[in-house]
């Protein structure tokens, strides 16, 4: 069994992890009080809510059908390396740079899968993103919408679904209706502002391929992804030699 087939519905959790050992040691990792399942069930409960919100379109999000499999990937892998990055500060449940790190993981996770160059690259973008579309009306962002837009590229209706996804998949305690109809208004505007660059350049796979050869499929898109990143943050100098130096 494949870890799509184990994806379910129902999941198989067992399958699920001999694909993706590297989701073992989120089984009983606590988490914050705005969470009600440990690290594991929480991811699971993202793939469910990204499903369900395929379903429904309450965002009003287009997903292409074709990308799907990579959406869901990225909700099965977004919090890969919250167990390597938890740490508590004042009492209070920290996984600082978890998203920074789990595309790092991701990657390494694709390769192994033989994952091709778009689900991966896809995977990377929304890991390394999925907290952002939370914190970009923030006056000290790093990511503004615009500068968000630019960094999701043509993933933006899928990062949409999965910051969503991973909002609804969050009821703790301290959870409050406010905060589930605020982020659904982050969501919204994101998709706004990402749909006001419509049409996103076109992954570079074909060149990537050349420039990196004998590379396997997921290391174009991994390297894809880094690409778009540093671009979107002004990185000088060409992003495609420094994505590629990452490697």
């Amino acid at each position: 069994m494949g870890w799509l087939e184990a994806l379910g519905p129902p999941p198989d959790e067992a399958a699920i992890l001999r694909q993706i050992p590297e989701l073992g040691p989120s089984r009983g990792l606590e988490q914050s009080p705005y969470h009600h399942l440990d690290t594991f069930g929480h991811t699971l409960e993202v793939v469910r809510r990204v499903d369900e919100e395929l379903r429904a379109g309450s965002l009003g999000a287009r997903v292409e059908a074709g990308r799907v499999e990579g959406l869901r990937l990225a909700a099965l892998l977004h919090d890969v390396a919250k167990p390597v990055t938890r740490g508590e500060l004042g009492g209070r449940v920290l996984f600082v740079a978890h998203d920074s790190l789990g595309a790092l993981l991701v990657r390494r996770v694709c390769r192994r899968l033989g994952i091709p160059a778009l689900q991966t690259d896809m995977a990377v973008t929304l890991t390394a993103l999925h907290l952002k579309i939370g914190f970009m009306e923030h006056p000290e962002s790093d990511y503004p919408p615009e500068r968000l837009a630019l960094a999701a590229g043509p993933f933006g209706e899928e990062l949409a679904v999965l910051s969503w996804a991973d909002r609804l998949a969050a009821q703790g305690p301290r959870l409050r209706d406010e905060h589930i109809e605020r982020h659904r208004r982050l969501c919204v505007r994101f998709l706004r502002a990402s749909r006001a660059r419509d049409p996103h350049p076109a992954p570079a796979y074909g060149e990537l391929a050349r420039r990196l050869p004998g590379a396997p499929g997921a290391d174009v898109g991994y390297v894809a992804a880094c690409a778009r990143l540093v671009a979107a943050r002004g990185g000088g100098g060409d992003p495609l030699a420094l994505a590629g130096r990452l490697l």
